[in-house]
C-alpha cells in the first residue's frame, strides 16, 4: 500500500492531512521563512537553504525572495551554461 506522500508524488488523490505530509509542509515553511528573511548580501546562505528545500539543484542557483512552496522536495533545478555564440 502506498503512503500518502507516494500517492501525492505520483499524481494520485491523497490525504493532505497525513501526519508525514503535515511535517513536510512545516519543514518547507520553516526553510522558506528563513530564506525569505535573508538579505541581499547572503547569497551563500540563500543557496544553502534552497539546496535543503529542493529535491535537487545544479551547482548554480538563484531565486529572489519572497519565495513560497508547499513541500520543496518535488522541485528540481538544473544549472545550464549559457553559450554566447
Amino acid at each position: 500500500m502506498k503512503t500518502e506522500k507516494e500517492k501525492m508524488i505520483s499524481g494520485e488523490l491523497y490525504n493532505a492531512g497525513d501526519a508525514a505530509l503535515i511535517n513536510d509542509r512545516l519543514s518547507a515553511r520553516r526553510l522558506t521563512r528563513l530564506f525569505n528573511q535573508t538579505n541581499e548580501t547572503e547569497d551563500i546562505r540563500r543557496m544553502e537553504l534552497l539546496k535543503q528545500l529542493f529535491g535537487s539543484t545544479g551547482s548554480s542557483l538563484y531565486v529572489e525572495p519572497t519565495f513560497r512552496c508547499d513541500y520543496g522536495y518535488n522541485i528540481h533545478v538544473e544549472s545550464r551554461r549559457h553559450d554566447r555564440s
